[in-house]
């Protein structure tokens, strides 16, 4: 079991730091005036949090723990604030960081001020302080490094502001999530974030206070922990669900943002010009399939039609509620469909139906192949194949 644990906390480091690399390569629009800002650094932060407590707990490296342990202490007091303003940012669209935001951070600069002294102490005296709390899992809460205050109060008062931030942030999400149109970004991902917030508090408060106030032992693997296994384990799902649910790297779809989106304009077109419109676009569709090209955009059907942009999109939102991004992804399902109908998941797999279909993953196939059919690729593929 050692193993399994040293393998998922190893793998919680790397995803840490792999999601930070993904926010900042892949991510959609202006990084930071979107709330992927707060959660870029705050997966920043737990980072180095998981780093410093894999080298602490599971495989121990003096240096790495005599680098992070004390100077990296005050920037625990940044995590909840910044998980905070993520789900802020997320649910209030409009939500922009007030001067008042920057109260926030007192706590966070108050322990930078208090642990300057000991961070300009010579590495042989961290060294020192680092072989200590190897020794001794106490001294990580009371030993005296900071020139006003004890770890124990930075710690007693992070537990404490951390849990408000976590119950003003549920709080928060209950008030403003959307009721209707569910996404996987507000109603799975951002409750599934809080959801690891509220078990790493659990685990701390285990870890540091109870665990060490009834045992005396020197640092060792402590896997065996239900709290490590629920904690790990829940940061890694969570972690881990970006292999298959990417959407929370881009912005929420909002439903009042569709429904501006889908307002009718101003001009009319006649009901005569909207079906020579539907005329023109089915045959072209028929014949030529161009939505199977993963670069097919609303620019090139206008130049092959030889029909004005704003028409198009008059069309699709007067005719079909619904603009050409989404026309185009019901277009490539209903192809992928035809697909499976005449049994062609049983020559090639549903990802390559995906590809062939126009879909650039196989996330992105599956994901809106359920949402516009009801059930997922493989379940309709088992289903035609029973028929």
């Amino acid at each position: 079991m050692h193993e399994i644990y040293k393998f998922g906390h190893s793998l919680a480091v790397f995803m840490s730091f792999f999601i930070i690399l993904l926010l900042l390569l892949k991510s959609s629009g202006p990084f930071f005036k979107s709330p992927k800002r707060f959660l870029f650094f705050y997966f920043l932060i737990f980072g180095l949090f998981t780093l410093l407590h894999y080298c602490l707990f599971v495989e121990w490296h003096v240096e790495i723990v005599a680098v992070l342990f004390g100077n990296f202490d005050a920037f625990f007091y940044l995590l909840y604030p910044l998980a905070y303003f993520y789900v802020r940012g997320m649910l209030k669209e409009k939500e922009v960081l007030k001067p008042k935001d920057l109260l926030h951070l007192v706590p966070f600069f108050i322990q930078v001020l208090d642990m300057l002294p000991y961070s300009l102490t010579s590495f042989a005296h961290k060294i020192l302080i680092a072989e200590l709390i190897k020794f001794d899992i106490h001294e990580v809460v009371k030993q005296q490094v900071g020139f006003f205050f004890s770890a124990r109060f930075h710690f007693y008062v992070k537990l404490l502001l951390s849990s408000f931030y976590m119950f003003y942030s549920c709080q928060l999400y209950l008030l403003f999530r959307p009721r209707t149109a569910k996404n996987f970004i507000l109603h799975y991902w951002i409750p599934g974030f809080l959801l690891v917030q509220i078990l790493l508090i659990l685990f701390l408060t285990y870890f540091f206070l109870i665990l060490p106030s009834s045992n005396q032992f020197k640092i060792t693997y402590q896997g065996n922990s239900p709290w490590n296994y629920l904690g790990l384990g829940s940061y890694l799902v969570l972690s881990l669900s970006v292999f298959y649910f990417p959407e929370f790297l881009y912005a929420p779809y909002i439903n009042e943002e569709r429904e501006a989106k889908l307002k009718i304009p101003n001009y009319e077109l006649s009901a005569e010009k909207l079906i020579e419109i539907e005329t023109k676009l089915d045959l072209y569709l028929e014949e030529y399939k161009p939505f199977l090209k993963a670069t097919f955009s609303l620019a090139q059907l206008s130049a092959s039609l030889d029909i004005p942009v704003h028409h198009f999109n008059y069309y699709f939102r007067k005719t079909q509620q619904s603009n050409f991004l989404e026309q185009r992804m019901r277009w490539r399902i209903r192809h992928a469909k035809e697909l499976i109908d005449a049994g062609k998941d049983k020559v090639i797999t549903l990802e390559a139906i995906g590809l062939e279909s126009g879909f650039q993953s196989r996330t992105t196939f599956f994901v809106n192949f359920k949402d516009l059919v009801g059930e997922s690729p493989s379940a309709y593929s088992e289903r035609k194949n029973r028929m």
